[in-house]
């Protein structure tokens, strides 16, 4: 009776369609081999009940799990958001508890509702879902339901869901606007009237801001008074008109702090009004153009989130849930945010 033929190293070569010297190096871990590779390998020398498949099996490395995060971003084509997308994308690609499988989607508006639908969509196929909403009923149901499916929400910048979503990553909103106020009180030539420019009432990022703000200037500073505050669409027209009309109620306006985006229409709109570098102003967000008018002195601070250790946060928490099975709430604590101004630009 013939023997069984016995399996050998060009079998398996042959079989998983690489090299005899890959293989070897597979088999005896002299040089590095990619994971998908060995797992070619591996695959290909167990189906041949090749003897050597229990070294094979040692030297294979670790299979990671597979997380999928989903993250909705708003304002797609803003600096700040490019540079926190890209920052986000690196620290999936730079993951090592996990092999993150991110998937984008782009908000059209400040909608309630788009923010609901955008956590349903990217639910049914993602493990986690980050985003920056508002604090709307619409929202916490939708983050309910996907806590129903498993699947575990994360707020961005700004707060919602308190009591449903897993964790917030970022800052310290409130410390934010008491920082800001004590920058326009520092910088403004004198003391009088100040005033606030938010985007919408609804994401507690900005309320929160507005209350350190005027809670500052009440414990701090009751020489100035702070006046209206103006809630204005994220873009540079919107705030721009928005300033031109406070300007025209409160011509004895010293300071102002744009707490939302679109800080650009400020700097126009005191430009227009003869009032640039009478009027102290700060904003958020480093980019081009903030760093530009910090340089010109047209702002006098910047209040700026630190991108990449965000973005670093939000993947770690994310996949550490996910792993976790989102056994308990995460309390990663708020970020210290960075201060810039015209000497440390």
């Amino acid at each position: 009776m013939d023997r069984p033929l016995r399996v050998t190293l060009a079998d398996v070569a042959r079989a998983a369609g690489v090299s005899l010297a890959t293989v070897d190096r597979v088999l005896n871990g002299r040089t590095p081999v990619s994971d998908k590779r060995s797992a070619l390998v591996y695959e290909a020398a167990r189906a041949l009940h090749y003897h050597g498949v229990p070294a094979m099996r040692a030297r294979l490395p670790a299979r990671r799990a597979v997380v999928r995060i989903g993250l909705a971003m708003r304002r797609r084509h803003n600096p700040f958001y490019v540079a926190l997308e890209a920052a986000v994308r690196l620290a999936a690609i730079k993951c090592s508890d996990a092999d993150v499988d991110l998937k984008i989607a782009y908000q059209t508006n400040n909608s309630p509702q788009e923010a609901a639908s955008l956590i349903q969509q990217l639910s049914e196929t993602c493990h986690a879902v980050a985003l920056m909403a508002p604090d709307h009923r619409a929202v916490s149901d939708a983050v309910v339901k996907a806590r129903d499916r498993g699947v575990l929400i994360f707020s961005l910048l700004s707060d919602f869901a308190i009591d449903a979503r897993q964790a917030y990553i970022g800052l310290d909103n409130r410390k934010a606007g008491r920082t800001a106020a004590w920058g326009v009180t520092h910088t403004a030539r004198k003391a009088g009237a100040l005033s606030i420019v938010v985007g919408n009432y609804s994401y507690l990022a900005q309320e929160m801001r507005e209350a350190g703000f005027r809670g500052y200037i009440r414990e701090q500073q009751p020489g100035f008074d702070v006046v209206d505050t103006v809630a204005s669409a994220e873009s540079e027209d919107g705030v721009r008109h928005a300033v031109e009309q406070l300007l025209e109620k409160h011509p004895d306006l010293v300071g102002l702090y744009v707490a939302s985006g679109g800080f650009e229409g400020a700097i126009e709109a005191l430009r227009r009004t003869d009032r640039l570098g009478q009027v102290a102003l700060v904003c958020n967000e480093i980019t081009p153009s903030s760093r530009e008018a910090l340089i010109e002195n047209s702002v006098g601070m910047i209040i700026a989130t630190p991108v990449e250790q965000l973005a670093q946060l939000l993947i770690k928490e994310a996949v550490l849930a996910v792993n976790r099975d989102g056994e308990e709430l995460s309390k990663p604590g708020p970020l210290p945010f960075e201060l810039y101004v015209s000497e440390n630009i």
